[in-house]
């Protein structure tokens, strides 16, 4: 009776090919998960842009979403809402803030708008007057996406 088993060199042969496999397969599914990571990214903004239009017609106040956290237009990774209650843009006692930190690895590369740092939408959940709204490009592995404003406070993506 001959004995069961695998010799050596077919584990050798096994290991060799499951490697191969892992070696190919890795690299595509972490570029899987980035471009995940940038499609929450894109839809979480896009919700809550159209949140923020409607708390400004709901609550009868101007809401501001402030990209970043200085003035800078490029390679942001943080946002906020906030419900102006006197028409200040500056976050005071009382008033809602809703700030939100990308995840890790995500960023908007580049943010256009006018004012450059932020969209204010007053009561009629319209732009306010005399800003044009802009674009807003999310960073992708093998693109990017732009989300762009219209000055009518209407989010799209062509």
């Amino acid at each position: 009776m001959r004995p069961r088993g695998f010799t050596l060199i077919e584990l050798l042969i096994a290991l060799t090919i499951a490697g191969l496999v892992l070696l190919v397969t890795v690299p595509n599914f972490s570029g899987y998960l980035k471009d995940a990571n940038n499609k929450k990214v894109r839809t979480g903004l896009i919700q809550d842009l159209r949140v923020a239009r409607q708390l400004a017609v709901t609550e009868h106040r101007p809401v501001v979403v402030a990209f970043g956290t200085t003035s800078s237009t490029t390679d942001i990774t943080t946002y906020s809402i906030h419900v102006d209650t006197n028409g200040d843009r500056a976050v005071q006692a009382g008033e809602s803030f809703y700030r939100r930190d990308l995840p890790s690895g995500t960023k908007f590369t580049k943010v256009s708008l006018d004012p450059p740092d932020s969209l204010i939408f007053d009561i009629s959940g319209v732009l306010w007057p005399s800003t044009t709204g802009g674009w807003v490009v999310v960073n992708g592995r093998s693109h990017n996406d732009t989300l762009y404003v219209s000055a009518a406070g209407i989010v799209f993506q062509p």
